[in-house]
């Protein structure tokens, strides 16, 4: 299977005090052992390493758990200033919050379904096939 992977899935799996936790270590898990792969705007890294640092974990950790997610197959897709023109609209038509924005856009714009545990996309996010872990 091929989606969109949300950083807020990679984070839980990376945090046993997630509630959350097992749910998306399995998901994480397959993309792991190859059974999955992930497409993600190219924030999905920054937002993992720097979500897990600040709760405390090792950032070379962090970095080594987001190259393994981002190994091929996975594909990181860039943002330029043409798809950052389209992924405001996508902010401004969802209400969403520019990092969230990226991954909706990141699915629509691939037809993939959108794994994720943040509560805000899947409220306002219409029009999206949304795998949950």
């Amino acid at each position: 299977m091929i989606f969109v992977l949300d950083a807020s899935v990679a984070i839980a799996a990376a945090r046993p005090a997630e509630v959350a936790h097992l749910r998306a270590r399995s998901v994480v898990d397959r993309v792991l052992r190859g059974e999955d792969s992930i497409v993600v705007p190219s924030l999905f890294g920054i937002e993992v390493v720097a979500g897990l640092a600040r709760r405390g974990h090792d950032a070379t950790a962090a970095e080594a758990f987001v190259d393994a997610l981002l190994s091929p197959p996975s594909e990181e897709i860039t943002i330029g200033p043409v798809r950052a023109a389209m992924i405001r609209r996508t902010a401004a038509a969802s209400r969403l919050r520019a990092a969230d924005a990226c991954y909706v856009w990141a699915a629509q714009r691939r037809g993939l379904a959108l794994c994720t545990l943040d509560g805000e996309i899947l409220l306002r996010s219409v029009g999206i096939r949304v795998y949950a872990p």
